[in-house]
């Protein structure tokens, strides 16, 4: 079972109901720039030479990041923002969002190429960049823990992300802000469901969605929408049938992701206890370039229709049970919009590098991963 998909659920409505009452959210969109990657090469060419302003050379690299990111080169996309970074990084007192957006772009990329350590001290550079040029009080401040212990999550680090959570929502508290402090109280909740304490973790997500605040609203039909897709499991439909009756009401802009059919990545097991040659533990797969672009329409009764593979690097057989998933998708039906909605995702088969035991070499873990990002988005969802 993969962990980096574990929050989609969570991710897909947060992001992107969060940013319409907030300007804080996760930042786990690339956008596609529309312009192309000839020219934004060319545009971050012609702003190093000229020397220009360090907001306009973090503009230029992030646009350019983006399209080398789309057009599958990572390993491009991470030198191109590494670079900047080297340049620019130093300016994080006076220009601490910008800086924050260079840290966060390099955590998504680090997180598709199996990066683990660079996906650590990236997502924590978020935080760092924002500290150097932000008032303690800045709500940023605890998005960016979010961020981090979002990321403590994915690659199974959940005490550490509990912790990280359970301080989030204090700070969020001290600073007024109870949509933060419920946002992080949801994640703490979901981890309960992740480590099997399903009765735990259906009492905290009851408890937030018993919070009518309007503040606490987004957290709130979060909570629904889990309490929703754990009775669904136990083979109880009503909650759904309510929650979608609430969720017409919220007028949402577009469609929110409810249930989602888990996906089990391929990969092999090492038998508990079994010892083997270095050669027998390390991975069968090949996690180098392998990653599709999927579109698909959401109905506007929330179903999935034709979903493909638009684009793809390397063989697409990890795919199967990922696909399946997608088609197997429910999204809050939607008014207004006859002809449903129309989504492009990234998704990239990958795996963690971990150092070999006695060498300087390292391998990639046997742990398959799927990282995502969303190609829809059309505007940046960034803290405030």
């Amino acid at each position: 079972m993969m962990r980096s998909l574990y929050f989609l659920p969570l991710v897909a409505f947060a992001s992107a109901a969060f940013a319409q009452d907030n300007e804080s959210a996760s930042g786990q969109t690339i956008i596609v720039t529309g312009t192309s990657l000839g020219q934004t090469e060319r545009n971050l060419r012609e702003c190093i030479a000229r020397h220009c302003p360090p907001e306009q050379d973090i503009a230029a690299t992030l646009a350019h990041v983006e399209n080398q990111f789309v057009a599958g080169d990572y390993e491009a996309a991470r030198r191109t923002n590494k670079a900047s970074l080297g340049r620019n990084a130093r300016h994080a007192d006076r220009l601490p969002v910008e800086v924050s957006h260079l840290y966060r772009a390099g955590s998504r990329i680090a997180a598709h190429l199996g990066e683990g350590r660079d996906y650590e001290l990236s997502t924590f550079g978020i935080k760092r960049a924002l500290k150097e040029g932000l008032p303690k009080t800045d709500p940023q401040l605890v998005a960016a823990d979010l961020e981090i212990a979002n990321m403590q999550a994915s690659v199974g680090r959940t005490f550490e992300a509990r912790d990280t959570y359970a301080a989030a929502a204090k700070d969020a508290e001290k600073i007024d802000r109870p949509d933060l402090a419920s946002m992080a109280r949801l994640r703490l909740a979901w981890l309960e469901q992740i480590d099997g304490d399903t009765d735990l973790a259906r009492r905290k997500l009851r408890a937030i969605a018993d919070d009518r605040r309007p503040e606490t609203n987004v957290a709130r039909l979060s909570a629904l929408i889990l309490l929703a897709r754990l009775d669904r499991k136990e083979g109880k439909a009503g909650s759904s049938t309510a929650l979608i009756d609430e969720l017409r009401g919220a007028r949402l802009p577009k469609p929110v992701l409810l249930y989602s059919p888990p996906v089990e990545t391929p990969g092999r097991a090492v038998p508990k206890g079994e010892i083997g040659s270095v050669t027998r533990l390390m991975p069968t797969q090949s996690f180098e370039d392998r990653w599709i672009d999927v579109g698909f329409w959401v109905t506007p009764d929330g179903r999935v229709s034709e979903p493909e593979i638009l684009r793809n690097s390397g063989t697409t057989g990890w795919a199967k049970p990922l696909m399946e998933s997608i088609a197997g998708r429910i999204y809050s039906p939607t008014a207004g919009n006859l002809d449903g909605t129309y989504r492009v995702e990234r998704y990239t088969f990958t795996s963690l590098w971990t150092d070999r035991t006695g060498s300087r070499l390292r391998d990639r873990s046997q742990a398959a991963r799927i990282e995502y990002l969303d190609l829809t988005e059309e505007s940046p969802t960034q803290a405030n």
